[in-house]
């Protein structure tokens, strides 16, 4: 499959086989990979966790108001954080990995999604970031962008519509 083919046809899922998970040779190349991403004075500063304890899944599962219930039931999920919050293109530069963890991980066979956690809240209004930092004792000057379930997926989605996207293009000027 081609790149386009494959970034058309990526979408976000929710439900994963729970039998199969990504060997941790598999995941580190994958790693490798989606950290080849642009990088200011090639600083690379995202870095991850990967979670497989039920117990932490479940955890993570009240992390929002919204969206997360499913993290109980994903065969792994991958924290991506940055590892200097002082580095002012942390934040872009852990999206862009992402990014492109979530194609590499589609070009495996397995599905992924995406989950905000910077700057979000769980119901009790406390701060979704600071939870994940004390679960895992992740040092207070990183910082948590996301979470990315992913497993071999065991629901359809409907294809992905084609939209035109000429009214969002400006040349030259707005």
């Amino acid at each position: 499959m081609d790149f386009k083919q494959m970034v058309k046809k990526r979408r976000s899922m929710r439900k994963y086989k729970q039998d199969q998970k990504m060997d941790d040779e598999a995941l580190l190349e994958l790693f490798t990979y989606a950290s080849m991403g642009p990088s200011k004075s090639n600083a690379h500063p995202v870095e991850f966790l990967v979670v497989e304890d039920p117990e932490k899944k479940k955890a993570l599962a009240e992390l929002k108001r919204f969206g997360t219930k499913y993290l109980a039931d994903a065969p792994q999920i991958i924290v991506v954080m940055g590892n200097d919050t002082s580095e002012p293109t942390w934040i872009e530069e852990a999206t862009i990995t992402s990014a492109y963890l979530g194609l590499l991980l589609h070009a495996e066979g397995y599905a992924s999604s995406w989950i905000n956690i910077r700057e979000q809240t769980n119901s009790a209004g406390e701060s979704s970031e600071e939870i994940v930092k004390k679960l895992f004792n992740i040092p207070e000057n990183y910082g948590i962008l996301c979470l990315i379930p992913f497993g071999i997926p065991d629901e359809w989605i409907q294809s992905r519509k084609y939209f035109d996207i000429s009214s969002k293009v400006h040349k030259d000027t707005f």
